[in-house]
């Protein structure tokens, strides 16, 4: 094997390794983001814990809804961050309302009470 052989088939090794190189490259950006991580990264502490309750009361539903909504951030349709309040309304209006623990207390004196606390204690 000559000088002018070797030389030859280094540089088609080297214009392998580039094409593959390329290849990879191009499909990684071809690849479309993950809406679900998209999603999330646009809520804010209080809209994770509602999308929280909201996933655990509806997992595929919210999936979905998490995902579309990404998309939609993703192609600019939609910017902001989305508290508390706009998770629970999105819900809503597609007919999947997320339930909350709610609490109603009594304040006399300093002292906090519950409604049923009160209630056992009357009788």
């Amino acid at each position: 094997m000559g000088e002018d052989e070797l030389r030859l088939l280094k540089m088609r090794k080297m214009l392998e390794l580039q094409r593959r190189l390329l290849e990879r490259e191009a499909r990684a950006a071809r690849r479309e983001p993950n809406y679900y991580d998209v999603f999330m990264e646009h809520l804010t502490s209080d809209g994770k814990e509602m999308f929280r309750r909201a996933l655990k009361q509806y997992p595929s539903v919210a999936k979905r809804v998490a995902e579309a909504l990404g998309r939609m951030f993703a192609s600019g349709r939609l910017r902001g961050l989305l508290d508390a309040r706009t998770v629970y309304g999105v819900f809503a209006e597609i007919g999947y309302p997320i339930r909350l623990e709610t609490r109603i207390v009594y304040k006399k004196r300093g002292e906090v009470k519950t409604i049923s606390e009160l209630l056992r204690e009357s009788d």
